[in-house]
């Protein structure tokens, strides 16, 4: 290697030449997708081929190829400057060494793989939130070299999916909860506005999607089971005062405490954050039911007592031995009124949200 820079990209001499980086990914795993700060978290062997021919050595020496672990390679060799343009934290990982190495082959070409964790930034809709899918991208890009010096370029098999991960070999791609629906790659370049040079990048999409499972256990069907429990007031007589409130308003104190532990820490509205305030809308309408019920009971009390004085006390007993088989109106027709209501409020929000999914 005499008279070798690994500060000279190779073909620096050689104006007509374009040094061609082959890149691809294979995703290990898939972490946290964090709604607060619109990031995700991946991990995956970063992969780039190239080819540098003052590294061959097919003319002195027999053999197929020269591994140099990784730490080794950077402090001699010329490596691609190429890095995540949208990261916001990245590191390779260690394990008693640095998990990287480099190959070179007697022609002098060189593949480099490095284990590394990625925290990018992704930017979300979370309106569908939970039954949402989010899109995240790695866009990488050359820090020095334009396109008149080097290409970067997506290998054979630019992004594949690990499915040993701990041994076992799964054939789901499911992380915490995220399904891998589908990984895409596209090509471009773009203009550095200070510098007027053109650069090329490559960016790798993950559609994410979220499994609902988890969603409708915790905050859907205990958000819609307190809103049917508070039904129940509704054959609970109009002077049973402690239990009918008590039931209704712990119902909205729960539905307030499920809609806030379910609820996302963002500046959006979510299909769920919709149907708990719904939820809780239908029982707050339950206790505005009972004061009307009150009200009608009231209203009949002082009706009988009416009719009482003015038919004498044998009509008062008369009434009095009814009374207790008398229904509040009121009552007797939120039983079904109010039902009613939830089953159009249901409908309409499953309608609305096909509509919005465009499933």
């Amino acid at each position: 290697m005499t008279g070798y820079s690994k500060v000279s990209i190779p073909y620096l001499k050689n104006h007509n030449k374009t040094l061609d980086v082959l890149t691809s990914i294979t995703v290990l795993n898939i972490g946290n997708l964090n709604t607060e700060e619109m990031t995700f978290e991946v991990e995956v062997y970063f992969d780039m081929k190239w080819m540098d021919p003052r590294l061959a050595f097919k003319e002195y020496l027999n053999a197929s190829y020269v591994l140099v672990p990784g730490e080794t390679a950077y402090q001699h060799i010329w490596v691609p400057d190429l890095f995540i343009r949208n990261m916001k934290f990245s590191e390779s990982s260690t394990f008693l060494t640095d998990l990287s190495g480099v190959i070179i082959y007697p022609d002098g070409f060189v593949t480099l793989s490095s284990r590394m964790r990625v925290v990018a930034h992704c930017e979300m809709d979370l309106l569908m939130f939970p039954l949402d899918s989010q899109s995240c991208n790695l866009m990488i890009v050359s820090f020095n070299y334009d396109t008149t010096v080097l290409r970067s370029l997506w290998g054979e098999n630019p992004v594949a999916v690990d499915t040993m991960r701990d041994g076992r070999k799964s054939q789901i791609d499911t992380w915490m909860g995220l399904k891998l629906v589908e990984t895409l790659t596209t090509e471009g370049s773009y203009v550095y506005q200070n510098s007027g040079l053109k650069f090329q990048y490559l960016i790798a999409t993950f559609v994410l999607e979220r499994q609902t499972q988890y969603y409708i256990l915790k905050g859907f069907i205990p958000s819609s089971l307190l809103v049917c429990l508070t039904w129940a007031s509704f054959w609970l007589p109009t002077t049973s005062y402690p239990a009918r409130v008590a039931l209704i308003l712990t119902s909205f104190l729960a539905s307030i405490v499920l809609y806030q532990g379910s609820s996302l820490h963002i500046n959006q509205m979510t299909v769920m954050q919709v149907f708990l305030l719904g939820n809780i809308a239908l029982i707050g309408l339950t206790l505005l039911e009972y004061l009307l019920a009150v009200k009608k009971e009231h209203q009949i009390v002082k009706m009988k007592s009416i009719v009482n004085q003015t038919k004498g006390a044998k009509v008062k007993g008369v009434l009095a031995h009814n009374k207790k088989k008398m229904v509040n109106p009121v009552d007797q027709k939120a039983r079904y009124i109010i039902p009613l209501i939830y089953m159009v409020f249901i409908v309409t929000f499953v309608i609305s949200v096909t509509m919005l999914s465009g499933k």
